[in-house]
């Protein structure tokens, strides 16, 4: 039946033996008529599509000013990460974002200022000139920024070389077991007073590591010749612990230069949230993979434990920690706008320490109540205040923004400057200061 009108199944059919035809003459082509006729049956053939490579996003930072809560919110919905402490309407705020979202930014009016314009490329500058470094040693060791393994030799050999003056030991260990190494100095004076400085609380801050550092070095070398250092020494039992947070520390350097927490589960624990005082509040997170998650409870990480055993066992009456960047004189309280009772001591503590920062280098800090700049809960500097009873300052560093915390290494030297002069100008308070 020739004539017959083909169903779905004979038209399928149909339609299967004509592009079986049309392959076998094809290939009949190919084979009977040669190379060129072939090749110009391929040639008919539609163009298979070409995958074209894109570029993966820059991350930059940036500084904007939200004026509202709806600049705000869309500042906060764009950030990879928060760089600056301060976040609320009508302060600037640092923040990194892909680059390819500046233009929301722009389109909503927030203006971004460009701090960093691609910061991985930045953090490879650094890891090549360090490299560099390891292979032509500067001659000053602060010439440089060091590793948790540098910072460790560097100590051994202080209380080595100075065993008179000075003791180190572990007061804990990591998740990861490395040692938080605590350095003992001075302190041979009846009415010495106990104090408490430490750094790298947070991984991505290694000014704040060196600084740490510093100050130790030079209250050791300089005992016999500088006589500031030496009465400082002489009535103050000092603890210093360089590196609080070891595993995130030595993390920044191996994986991720700008890793903030420690390690726990790989998602990290933000240390500076996870101390009693207000713990769980304002400025701290229950995500974990927040930049400011604060554990599941209070002290839950063997970090935090050990400063606050040590602080316990020590009976800690000073306290400087310190940070960066910002170049800030922080005092309690940092969770709530609500005035501290001795407020009007640490406004007159803060404004000779940030005194004393200034007439190192002439670089201004600014001084306020932590919370006057951001809340934050569950802190180091509110608990050592709040429970512990020690006079606290959170010191952020160097810079004031600009770079973030890649700072170049010929500002090493006089940060440590300026960390030294709060450190001694702390210690030279009273207790009817």
């Amino acid at each position: 039946m020739p004539n017959a009108r083909r169903g779905p199944h004979d038209l399928f059919a149909w339609a299967q033996s004509q592009r079986g035809r049309i392959a076998e003459r094809g290939w009949i082509a190919a084979l009977v008529l040669g190379p060129l006729a072939a090749v110009t049956w391929l040639v008919s053939l539609p163009p298979a599509p070409v995958a074209v490579p894109t570029a993966p996003p820059v991350r930059v930072a940036v500084r904007v000013t939200p004026s509202d809560a709806t600049h705000l919110a869309l500042a906060e919905a764009l950030a990879l990460d928060v760089w600056s402490e301060n976040f609320g309407p009508g302060s600037p705020i640092d923040l990194v974002v892909h680059d390819g979202d500046l233009p929301r930014l722009e389109a909503a009016g927030l203006q971004p200022e460009i701090l960093v314009p691609d910061i991985d490329a930045v953090a490879r500058d650094e890891a090549a000139r360090i490299a560099q470094a390891e292979i032509h040693r500067p001659a000053d060791w602060y010439g440089e920024f060091r590793d948790f393994t540098a910072i460790t030799a560097r100590l051994e050999d202080l209380a080595a070389r100075y065993p008179e003056r000075v003791s180190m030991s572990a007061i804990g260990g990591s998740i990861e077991g490395r040692p938080l190494w605590a350095l003992r100095i001075g302190g041979t004076a009846p009415d010495a007073t106990p104090m408490l400085v430490n750094g790298a609380q947070h991984a991505r801050e290694w000014i704040a590591a060196m600084v740490t550092t510093c100050v130790a070095d030079r209250l050791v070398r300089e005992y016999d010749d500088n006589p500031a250092i030496r009465d400082f020494v002489d009535h103050t039992e000092l603890w210093v612990v360089p590196v609080v947070n070891p595993d995130g520390y030595q993390y920044s350097w191996s994986s991720d230069r700008y890793w903030r927490k420690n390690r726990r589960g790989g998602h990290g624990v933000d240390l500076n949230r996870n101390f009693a005082v207000a713990f769980g509040g304002a400025g701290s997170s229950s995500a974990k993979r927040s930049e400011i998650y604060r554990g599941e409870y209070a002290f839950s990480e063997p970090e935090s434990q050990a400063i606050r055993d040590l602080v316990r066992r020590e009976s800690i009456a000073l306290h400087v920690d310190f940070h960066s960047y910002g170049q800030l004189v922080l005092y309690p309280w940092n969770y709530t706008a609500a005035p501290a009772k001795h407020r009007d001591r640490f406004a007159a503590l803060g404004d000779r320490i940030a005194s004393a920062i200034f007439a190192e280098h002439g670089t201004g800090y600014t001084l306020k109540a932590g919370a006057q700049l951001y809340a934050a809960a569950g802190t180091l500097s509110d608990w050592m205040y709040g429970e512990a009873g020690a006079t606290s300052f959170t010191i952020e560093l160097r810079p004031k923004g600009g770079s973030g915390f890649v700072l170049p290494p010929e500002q090493i030297r006089p940060t440590c400057d300026e960390g030294l002069a709060a450190v001694l100008a702390l210690g030279s308070a009273t207790p009817s200061d």
